[in-house]
């Protein structure tokens, strides 16, 4: 009996942990609107906030002036963050409620965890261990990645990375080797001319480096016949093979929206194809997702209007009593 009383004197407090817990993982993860946009546009803003006093804390004479005010904004922002990461873990147990510690593990070793973790663990560092408050400063700029979690379109691009990965290694280590290659042709033209500047491979590799990349600084070039002719061949070589990285994540990047689009249109035709029309709340599943691939209102619009219209069209082929075609039929000769 007592221990019955206690499951009961139990449940309703559990009851509400597990509510709690379940808005908490709804605003962060979930939803859109609300108060869940204006955390998002607050810790955005905090963390705007965060660079700008980075580089204005940089300057000595600022610095000395407003120490106190930037002490304070300091732990406001870890504050905020601190916050940010404890409420993430502990709802990431509504990931698989089933087995919250694993869920919690598991979002933990994420990205994005890992990036939030980044942001506030310089900080709690510096409590303890001896750290130059300049390499603080320093650290404190990996919050920018923070933003990935906010910005669709910083996130697709980081998806685009991930999907290219082997063609843009393979397009780099290409470049790398024609960087080799450029800075053992270039010394071997030019090492008796230019000791200084071409007496080894290595101090070869800063020339060969610029020039194919195209950048071309000017502060060591070529002066013999050969060393200016090879270094036309690598500028040219480099105009094309240099551009290949950007080339592959621009393709990808295509690729990657085309693929939203789609999935954003399947997911609209699947809804049209229950009834016919969109329900509120197929609505709001279509608008969640379509803020989760970074499709703008404008996009997802002309996207819903041709689905609809591509259902309109499929529907009424046919008659829906006798199945008989309603297409106009040529007359037979």
């Amino acid at each position: 009996m007592s221990q019955s009383h206690q499951d009961l004197n139990m449940h309703p407090s559990s009851s509400r942990v597990e509510r709690l817990r379940k808005r908490t993982y709804q605003i962060l993860e979930l939803e859109q609107y609300g108060l869940a946009k204006f955390i998002n546009k607050l810790l955005m803003f905090v963390i705007a906030i965060t660079l700008v006093v980075v580089f204005i804390e940089s300057v000595p004479n600022i610095r000395q002036n407003y120490t106190l005010w930037f002490a304070w904004f300091e732990i406001i922002s870890i504050t905020l963050f601190t916050i940010e990461y404890i409420a993430r873990v502990w709802s990431a147990a509504e990931i698989n409620p089933l087995h919250p510690w694993h869920s919690r593990w598991h979002y933990i070793i994420s990205p994005l965890a890992i990036i939030d973790l980044l942001a506030i663990l310089p900080f709690y560092l510096g409590l303890f261990i001896q750290i130059d408050t300049r390499y603080l400063r320093a650290v404190r700029l990996l919050r920018v990645l923070k933003l990935t979690r906010y910005s669709s379109s910083l996130t697709t691009l980081l998806q685009v990375l991930k999907n290219e990965y082997p063609a843009i290694i393979s397009a780099l280590g290409i470049l790398l080797m024609l960087i080799i290659l450029a800075s053992s042709g270039m010394y071997l033209v030019e090492r008796d001319a230019q000791p200084e500047n071409f007496g080894s491979i290595p101090m070869t590799l800063w020339w060969a480096t610029i020039t194919l990349t195209t950048v071309g600084y000017g502060d060591v070039v070529p002066i013999t016949f050969e060393g200016k002719a090879l270094g036309m061949v690598i500028t040219i070589l480099g105009v094309g093979i240099a551009a290949l990285p950007a080339g592959i994540i621009a393709s990808g990047f295509t690729k990657e929206r085309q693929n939203r689009r789609d999935e954003f249109r399947a997911k609209v035709i699947t809804a049209y194809s229950d009834d016919g029309i969109l329900s509120h709340d197929e609505l709001r599943e279509i608008e969640h997702l379509r803020i989760q691939l970074g499709l703008s209102v404008n996009e997802s619009k002309a996207l819903i209007r041709l689905s609809g219209a591509g259902h309109a069209s499929s529907t009424f082929k046919f008659c829906p009593h006798c199945g008989e075609s309603l297409t106009t039929q040529p007359p037979a000769e």
